[in-house]
């Protein structure tokens, strides 16, 4: 074949020694003068003749950008707990994630381990972006309320953003509209009092409000908030765009479905965080600052309040003999309810002093925003750290075991006074004696092993009723009946109303008041009449947020 192929050259070539077999599976080198491969394949090779991998190959790589992950933190004790989240590689060895899908994981960031499962197959990811993507479980199936949301600095944003009278200078507003790449039409500049041109904090919230959303609820802080058109009009806070309580970001994924849902928080976010820069927003211990007058009305009604309990004691004697009891009491269970009335209505009344005071730095006060707002603590919390603590409780009484007849050997023996019994009349900002010190953590102790107990008792519970109830299911019959595996009815009609939670409103079809405003062109009921779904927040850092035991969230 050789001499064939030369007969038609005029300088026929020489007979090669050897002829050169690219093998692409060892790496030997091409032809260096054709640079072209010969037609023959290695078939141990991995790789066709054109470098492409052969067909039944796995082929490992790194994570890229836009991949998407199963992203997991335990306990997982509801289907949040685990979702789709799309892949962005950076720099650091830490896992690092959006702060409004806080909430269902039940995450924060101070030492949280979380884990990641990276998708193989094409078809698992597929099934994966349909079924687990975030966007698709910001209602929970739970009430069908949004449970991804807004928390701490993007409530503050939204709170110092849409106060009546708020006023952004032009600058710092085309900024914050940078901030989320908005490009359509600015709103309307307004001249402030220097004369400087301003755009009025609702009408940036309202550039991003889809203008098929009405609605009319009342916020945290007695304010009517309507949104109409794609405006509004308001204060936003927890209750408008908060986790598990926004009545705004429900009625938009729910209008406009997951996409444009997740956009809007996106942009909202972003937005809010972007106010709190523009217009400064810091917290600190004169926050809590109080005027002499206020401290000392607090000391008074504290003083108050440990008289009353003396007199009550002066009038039980030693043995409670002619002293009036409550049906079913003894005589000394009888004293310790009096005693408790009296010690929480003198804590009430200085918790009050300390509120009214606090209350009318108003919008200065930083904390007192946060408390109003919903975005973190609250007012008991501010009175507490201003005003004054009260009576460390065990098990709802005052505490009772120490040592031989007192709680600490800094008392008499049988005394059966306000401080002798854990009443703390000093506030956090001022600092507490060593005595209120002891008693305060030993109130503490309780909370935690409370804590500890009710986990281990809400967890068993689960697990017993996901055994119990595996076998349910919902037939696509005319009423939606629940049965089980022999067929036998157990609900004729799911959730006796045959309605999907997660696609419902708050335990509704549909809201009907939406429905009503849209045909007769009216702006509904100034109060809906609904259930708020805030979470009780204790203070002990105990992992994230604590839950009630039947909470979805879970506890550390």
């Amino acid at each position: 074949m050789w001499e064939l192929e030369q007969l038609d050259k005029v300088n026929p070539e020489p007979l090669p020694e050897h002829l050169d077999v690219i093998c692409p599976h060892c790496g030997s080198p091409e032809d260096p003068i054709y640079g072209e491969r010969t037609g023959i394949e290695d078939r141990l090779s991995t790789f066709d003749r054109d470098g492409n991998p052969k067909p039944g190959m796995l082929v490992e790589r790194h994570l890229i950008d836009g991949d998407v992950a199963i992203f997991n933190r335990q306990p997982s004790l509801h289907r949040m707990s685990m979702m789709v989240h799309e892949v962005r590689v950076m720099q650091g060895h830490t896992f690092r994630f959006n702060l409004a899908v806080c909430t269902p994981y039940n995450a924060d960031f101070d030492g949280d381990e979380m884990n990641l499962h990276v998708i193989q197959s094409e078809e698992a990811r597929a099934e994966a972006k349909i079924l687990m993507r975030v966007q698709e479980h910001i209602l929970t199936p739970r009430y069908g309320g949004a449970v991804i949301g807004g928390i701490h600095d993007h409530i503050s944003g939204a709170y110092l953003l849409s106060r009546p009278g708020t006023l952004i200078r032009v600058e710092y507003g085309l900024e914050m509209l940078g901030n989320i790449g908005w490009t359509g039409k600015l709103p309307e500049i307004v001249k402030d009092e220097n004369n400087k041109d301003c755009f009025r904090g609702q009408d940036i919230i309202s550039l991003i409000i889809p203008d098929n959303i009405h609605l009319r609820f009342r916020s945290r802080s007695n304010d009517d908030v309507v949104v109409r058109e794609g405006s509004v009009e308001g204060t936003l806070d927890k209750r408008a765009i908060g986790a598990e309580d926004g009545r705004l970001l429900d009625a938009i994924v729910q209008t406009n479905g997951p996409e444009k849902g997740a956009k809007f928080l996106d942009e909202f976010t972003q937005l809010s965080i972007a106010a709190c820069t523009a217009l400064g927003f810091t917290t600190g211990i004169d926050d809590e600052d109080l005027s002499p007058i206020s401290l000392d009305a607090i000391e008074k009604a504290n003083a108050d309040a440990r008289t009353l309990v003396e007199e009550e004691l002066a009038a039980f004697g030693k043995d409670g003999k002619g002293y009036e009891t409550r049906p079913g009491r003894t005589p000394r269970e009888t004293l310790e309810e009096n005693i408790m009335v009296m010690l929480d209505e003198g804590k009430q009344k200085a918790g009050d002093i300390a509120k009214d005071e606090l209350n009318q730095s108003g919008s200065t006060n930083a904390a007192v925003n946060m408390a109003i707002s919903g975005a973190r603590g609250s007012m008991d919390n501010l009175t507490m750290m201003a005003g004054s603590i009260g009576q460390a409780k065990v098990r709802g009484k005052r505490l009772e075991r120490g040592y031989n007849d007192r709680v600490l050997a800094h008392f008499k023996r049988g005394g059966r006074g306000a401080l002798d019994r854990g009443f703390i009349s000093n506030s956090f900002k001022r600092g507490l004696e060593p005595t209120e010190f002891f008693m305060l953590s030993v109130s503490g102790r309780e909370s935690l092993v409370d804590t500890a107990v009710r986990t281990a008792k809400s967890g068993y519970m689960q697990r017993r009723l996901i055994n119990a109830m595996d076998d349910l299911k919902v037939y696509d019959d005319e009423m939606l009946s629940v049965r089980n595996t022999a067929n036998r009815i157990i609900q004729f009609s799911y959730g006796e109303d045959g309605i999907d939670p997660s696609r419902g409103v708050h335990g509704s079809p549909f809201n009907i008041d939406v429905i009503v405003d849209d045909a007769l062109g009216t702006e509904g009921a100034t109060v809906v009449e609904r259930k708020s779904r805030e979470r009780d927040e204790n203070e002990e850092d105990m992992g994230a947020w604590e839950f009630e035991a039947e909470t979805e969230g879970g506890e550390n």
